[in-house]
Order: C-alpha cells, then sequence, then structure tokens
C-alpha cells in the first residue's frame, strides 16, 4: 500500500473513519440510571452495539465510515482507477446527517421515563458527529482537488502538457 498517493482528503477521511470504528465499542455512547443513582449490577453507560433501537441510526453512521476506510485502502493500494471525488463526499454527508439525527432522537426508552430508569446521551454521540463532519470535510478537500506529492507538500504548477 502507497498512503504518498493518497491525496490529503482522503486521509482526513480515512483517519476519521478508523476513529469511528475505534470510539464505536467504548461505552460512553449514552447512559441509564435510575432516579440518577447507579445502581449495583446495573451498567449505567453503554457503546454503540449495545445501543438498542437507539443506535440504529449512529450505526448506519459507523457503517459509512467503514465504507470510507474500505475506499481510501482501496485508492492506496492503486488496484482499481481513481475513486469518484463525490464519493467521499457523499458518504460524509450522509454519516453526518444520520450521527446528527442520532443526537437529535438520543437514547429513550418507548414511552419516555420508565419507572425511575432515565437514558442520556453520552460525550461520544457528539464526538461521533464531529467525525463524521471530519469525513464530509475529508471529502470536500478530495473534491477540491488538493493533490500531494509528498504529505502535504502541494504542487507548485500543474503538469506539462
Amino acid at each position: 500500500m502507497d498512503f504518498k498517493r493518497l491525496t490529503r482528503g482522503e486521509l482526513v477521511a480515512g483517519s476519521a473513519g478508523i476513529v469511528v470504528i475505534v470510539i464505536s465499542v467504548i461505552p460512553e455512547w449514552g447512559s441509564a440510571s435510575l432516579d440518577g443513582f447507579r445502581i449495583n449490577g446495573f451498567e449505567s453507560s453503554f457503546s454503540l452495539w449495545e445501543a438498542g433501537l437507539f443506535g440504529i441510526l449512529p450505526k448506519l453512521a459507523a457503517f459509512l465510515g467503514v465504507a470510507a476506510v474500505v475506499l481510501v485502502l482501496i485508492q492506496a493500494t492503486g488496484a482499481t482507477p481513481s475513486v469518484p471525488s463525490v464519493t467521499y463526499l457523499a458518504l460524509g454527508l450522509a454519516a453526518t446527517l444520520l450521527m446528527l439525527m442520532g443526537v437529535a432522537v438520543g437514547p429513550s426508552l418507548q414511552g419516555g421515563r420508565l419507572g425511575g430508569i432515565e437514558m442520556t446521551r453520552g460525550p461520544l454521540l457528539y464526538a461521533g458527529a464531529v467525525l463524521c463532519a471530519l469525513i464530509l470535510l475529508g471529502g470536500w478537500l478530495h473534491l477540491r482537488g488538493e493533490d500531494t506529492d509528498d504529505f502535504g507538500k502541494r504542487s507548485a504548477a500543474p503538469p506539462p502538457m
């Protein structure tokens, strides 16, 4: 794999996608408490994969992050023609919208508060939205055509014809 052939936008999108995958297993996406107190044997926080129905929208966003990482890795191998620039932008936009909808909906119980159990949003839900926005930013940078020849050094002039 030759990561030098990737644009800055692809590196940003791929890195943000990797971080989304990693943080999806950390149990800080939301929490549950009984009248504000943690009970012995009752897990108060949960990861994205333990989130139940609430996690559908953020899970879809995480899968789009995985798709962005896979496309970046395929691009780094040079096995196929170049990935269309708008692909990363579309993945980032869809992931950002899904994650923001997940923030808006938040974890909840059917019918609201049930027997004193309260569900709250965790810090990683907001971090996931920021990371999906970084995938969108990477897609925008790639769409702009920021070609790099060596990690951050921009070409001074277009190639001769």
